[in-house]
Formats: C-alpha cells, sequence, structure tokens
C-alpha cells in the first residue's frame, strides 16, 4: 500500500518536472525582449514612445498625453519601425509587412509591397510626407527599396518598386533624406553611406567610417543616427551583437567622428529622436528614456511619474524573466532528487533493473512449467541418440520491442519538426551576418552544412535503433553447457560461459552487450530463460547486484587490452572530475 502511494507522488512529481522543462525549453519564445521603451516618433508637438506593449504620446515636457495598446491596432510588440504622418495616420512595420494605421479607426492595414519578403525581420522603414513613396531598409538582404505610390491603379495603398539600391552596402538600417542624398547606416560596413538618389544610374555611394578612439571596444556598428539644427550627425553605434550602442557625435561638414556623449553605464539605447534641442534615447533593456541637450549634457530622463513607475514594473517584470532560467533549473534538480527518493522508495529503482537472476526461491522461476514444442523434443532426441552435446535455447518474445519502436517514432516525428523549424528559421540567417567589412562569419557555408547535418543525422540514427530493435524480435540464445552462442538477424556470437557475464540488463559477450531487459521489460520468457541457459551454466558470471561494478569487472577480466584501457580511462575520468570539483 505505501509503495503505491509512493508511486502516485512519484507520478505528480515526473509531470511537474515535465511541465518545468517545457517552460525551460519555450522561455525564449513566452520572454523574447525586454518591453522597454523603443522607436520614437515625432508628431506634431507631441512624442510618441513605444514601451511595455503600447504607444504613449507625451508632450515635449515629458507629460503622458494618452495610451494606446498596440493590440487594438492589431500591432504585436515586434514593431520594428514607426512614423506619424499628420494626425491621425501611423505606419509601421511589424511581422515582416509595413502597416498603414488610422488612429480615429483604430485599424491597420498591412501592405503588399512588391520584391519585400513577408518573413519576421527588423527593418526601418520612412514614408514621405505626401504618402507618396515609401524606403525600407532591407537589411538582411543587403539593399535599400524605395516605392512609389501607383497612379495607375485604383486601389488607395497601392505601391510599385521604383528602385533597389544594394551597391555597397551590408546590413543597411535607418535611413535620413538630405536634399538630394540618402544618407544610410550601413552597419555592417562601419560607415554612414551617401547615395544620390537624383542620379539616374546607380552610383557607388560616398561613405563616411564611424571608427573613432572614443568608441568603447567592439562599437563599429552604426543603426540609427539623427540630424541636429547644425546639420550635425548623431549616431548609435553598436558592438556586433547590436547592443550596448555608444553615442558618436558627427560634424557637419566632412562627417568626422568628433566625440563620445557617455549615457550611463550599462547603456543600450536603441534610436534617436530630436525634440526642440534634446535628443532622445530610449533604452529597451534600462527602461528609461535618457534625454540629452545638444552640449552633451545628460539631463533627468524623459517621462512623467507614473510612466517612469510602469517602466520600473515592467523592469521588475523583466529581471524576473531574467532569473527565471536559473530557477527553472534549480527546480529541475530538486524534482529529480525527490523524484529519485520517491522512485526508491516506491521500488521503482529495484524493479528497473528486473529481478535477480539467482533468486533461488523464486516462486515464478520454480512453479514455472514450460512444455517444449514438438521440434524442440525432436532435437533434443536426435542430439541424445548422436552423442551430442545437449543444446537448450530461447528465442525472444514476438513483439517485444513494438512500444520502443513507437516511443522512437514519436520521437523521430518530434525531431523532424524542431529540425524542419530549425533549418527554415536559422538557416537563412548563417549567411546574413557579417563579422566585418567583406568579411563573412561563415566564408565557406560549413555551419548551413553543420546545421543540416544536425537535422539529419538524428534521423539516421532513429532509423538505425528501429531497425536494431526490431533485429532483436530474432534473437536466439542457445548453450550447451559449455559455451553460449547469440543469433541476431544472421549474425552468431560464441564465447565460453566462463568468459561471459550476465547482469540484470544484459549479457556481457567481450565487449559486446546483448539484452535480456530493455529498462525492466523482458525480451524472453525469464522462466524459460533462467531454466535452459542459467540453470545450464554454474560457471557462468552472474552479477545481479544493482549497484555494483559488473560491467567493469568483466572488462577488466574478459575483455582483453582493450577492456582494461576501457576501465582505466573511466577511472581516470572520474578522478579527473573529482579532482575538478575539488578544486
Amino acid at each position: 500500500m505505501a509503495e503505491a502511494v509512493y508511486k502516485k507522488w512519484l507520478r505528480a512529481v515526473i509531470g511537474l518536472q515535465c511541465l518545468l522543462i517545457l517552460a525551460f525549453v519555450f522561455r525564449g519564445w513566452l520572454l523574447p525582449d525586454p518591453l522597454g521603451p523603443r522607436l520614437p516618433s515625432i508628431q506634431g508637438n507631441t512624442v510618441w514612445i513605444q514601451s511595455h506593449g503600447a504607444l504613449h504620446q507625451f508632450d515635449r515636457q515629458g507629460t503622458r498625453l494618452q495610451r494606446l495598446e498596440l493590440a487594438q491596432l492589431g500591432l504585436t510588440p515586434s514593431v520594428s519601425s514607426l512614423q506619424f504622418i499628420g494626425e491621425k495616420t501611423l505606419w509601421a512595420h511589424d511581422q515582416g509587412r509595413v502597416h498603414r494605421c488610422d488612429l480615429a479607426m483604430q485599424r491597420c492595414v498591412a501592405l503588399d509591397l512588391p520584391d519585400l519578403s513577408t518573413r519576421g525581420g527588423y527593418r526601418w522603414m520612412r514614408v514621405t510626407a505626401d504618402e507618396a513613396q515609401i524606403v525600407v531598409s532591407d537589411a538582411s538582404n543587403h539593399r535599400v527599396l524605395v516605392y512609389q505610390r501607383d497612379a495607375a491603379s485604383s486601389a488607395a495603398q497601392a505601391y510599385v518598386l521604383l528602385k533597389t539600391y544594394s551597391e555597397g552596402l551590408r546590413f543597411p538600417n535607418q535611413t535620413l533624406q538630405v536634399g538630394e542624398r540618402m544618407w544610410v547606416a550601413n552597419t555592417n560596413r562601419h560607415q554612414i553611406a551617401q547615395i544620390d538618389t537624383a542620379q539616374s544610374t546607380q552610383a557607388a555611394p560616398a561613405v563616411f567610417p564611424v571608427e573613432y578612439a572614443g568608441l568603447r571596444s567592439g562599437r563599429r556598428f552604426p543603426f540609427a543616427m539623427q540630424l541636429d539644427g547644425q546639420q550635425r550627425l548623431w549616431v548609435l553605434v553598436a558592438d556586433s551583437s547590436m547592443r550596448g550602442a555608444d553615442l558618436l557625435l558627427m560634424d557637419s561638414h566632412q562627417l568626422r567622428p568628433e566625440r563620445v556623449l557617455p549615457l550611463s553605464p550599462d547603456q543600450d539605447p536603441n534610436a534617436i529622436a530630436m525634440v526642440g534641442q534634446e535628443l532622445l534615447l530610449p533604452d529597451m533593456t534600462q527602461f528609461t528614456v535618457h534625454r540629452v541637450d545638444l552640449d552633451g549634457r545628460v539631463l533627468e530622463p524623459f517621462g512623467d511619474a507614473p510612466f517612469r513607475g510602469e517602466l520600473a514594473s515592467a523592469r521588475s517584470s523583466y529581471e524576473w524573466g531574467r532569473r527565471l532560467p536559473s530557477f527553472l533549473l534549480g527546480s529541475i534538480g530538486v524534482l529529480m532528487a525527490l523524484g529519485l527518493w520517491l522512485a526508491w522508495k516506491a521500488g521503482e529503482l529495484r524493479q528497473l533493473g528486473g529481478k535477480r537472476w539467482q533468486e533461488v526461491g523464486d516462486t515464478e522461476a520454480s512453479s514455472a512449467v514450460v512444455v517444449p514444442s514438438p521440434s524442440q523434443n525432436a532435437t533434443q532426441a536426435s542430439q541424445a541418440l548422436e552423442g551430442k552435446p545437449l543444446v537448450t535455447s530461447v528465442t525472444a518474445l514476438a513483439g517485444s520491442t513494438v512500444k520502443r519502436r513507437r516511443a522512437l517514432a514519436m520521437v523521430g516525428v518530434l525531431h523532424c519538426l524542431v529540425a524542419g523549424g530549425m533549418v527554415y528559421w536559422f538557416l537563412p540567417l548563417l549567411h546574413q551576418r557579417d563579422c566585418g567589412p567583406d568579411k563573412s562569419c561563415d566564408p565557406t557555408g560549413m555551419l548551413g552544412v553543420l546545421l543540416v547535418l544536425l537535422a539529419v543525422l538524428p534521423l539516421c540514427l532513429y532509423a538505425w535503433l528501429w531497425r536494431k530493435l526490431k533485429q532483436l524480435e530474432t534473437m536466439r540464445i542457445a548453450t550447451d553447457g559449455h559455451r553460449i552462442a547469440v543469433r541476431i538477424a544472421r549474425r552468431t556470437r560464441k564465447f565460453d560461459a566462463s568468459r561471459v557475464t550476465c547482469t540484470r540488463q544484459h549479457l556481457w559477450m567481450g565487449l559486446r552487450a546483448i539484452p535480456l531487459r530493455l529498462n525492466g521489460s523482458p525480451l524472453f520468457d525469464e522462466a524459460v530463460f533462467r531454466r535452459e541457459i542459467l540453470a545450464r551454466l554454474p560457471q557462468l558470471q552472474v552479477r545481479d547486484g544493482a549497484w555494483d561494478f559488473a560491467v567493469a569487472r568483466h572488462f577488466w577480466s574478459n575483455s582483453g587490452v582493450l577492456g582494461k584501457a576501457l576501465v582505466l580511462l573511466y577511472v581516470a575520468t572520474l578522478l579527473g572530475f573529482g579532482v575538478r570539483l575539488l578544486a
């Protein structure tokens, strides 16, 4: 009765542990990014900032005027670009699509722009004041697309591709239109590129590097920029992970770096907006909106007290989310220890290895009566007449591996789904990242090959295991009282019984393990196996202990030099881990 109660608690612990493991695996989807402030946009005399799932409108002094939930507009928190046109029109890039939103109706319509993939991606978008042109930085394809409203179409939001700029661009991000030149943050070329949009034919853009001694180590990747009233360019320059950007000021004439403005020790600004004589720099990971005047002085953060309170609450949730993996791993470890204790109390660990082979008083073994088939009787009789040693054998039970093969097939299907998703989402990214100008992080494409192999090789392994499990149902073990022969499929192995070790789960013949049970489930009629095999081989080395070193003993005594080498390697590995832990 007590064991039944322990088994119920064990099932509950295992179920809870599975839920925690799933939570750990999917944490990246549950909490993908910090939901701090980002993407400032100017609308007349007001400022809009996206933060914690909503759009917040402020006056220039930082007093919040209204809050508009992104979900009401049909947008997600992963919006990558915002721009207001007039009082009631919002343009946004979200989920791989450009949207035009009517704030009065609180409705967004996605545009079908030619030659622009709808796969999710981080893109900067810019719309002219009359909405006649849309400029999209298609960073992953290393180009800038310019769309023109289609005058010939009756549709209100029909656009055609006017121009494509790709010469010299590598992961272009934010763009600015200054006169007849389009300025592009050419991120992976570490420069600001200027493209002459008045020319009918494309020419190589003028480039202005952002390298500067005042930038922190690794800050070489410009992605956001803003012109001030003095025509000076303010640029955010991030590291290779597009994090921890420095604020770089470049002069108005030759775009030479002048100085770097420190914001905070852990700064991570993501965009720049010009509000009067001040710059606003939202920081998504620090949950603040930095405010800097044009003289480079860092002012008090932007926003009123209620907004800052919401940011503090969002930051607290984010910090808890960051600690979640450690909490989940710790909980999984505690539950694992509790599960092992419950499994011991419930007798599951003892049963896992199967019953002892040498249980003399075993009722099942002593009382079992097995009637040989007529063919077995005939074979034994002929052997006795010919004076040959009596050979007895056992054959694997039909269907003994069906459950394992079904479980393996389910795992294979799940792997196909996961691997297919990984290949679909991550394989293109391997070819979209540079480590420097004209220097790919994967010039030979080996990372893509490895990804495909990681997806395909396990499937080959599953197929091989399924075949091996199926072959186990053809297994036959025989003995003449001195030797043991094992036949699986068309291959037979023979050993002297004195050099064979029988554990609860396997027959060890040399370095080869012949399964007798699969995790405690028998492959043979065990009463027949005891009588026809074990009872005739007193010289067989039977190791019934659940926690002894039966395999190591067998390798050392019966597997030659290679077996001894494996034992020594195992001991050396254990000692190495022990020394490392103590150190």
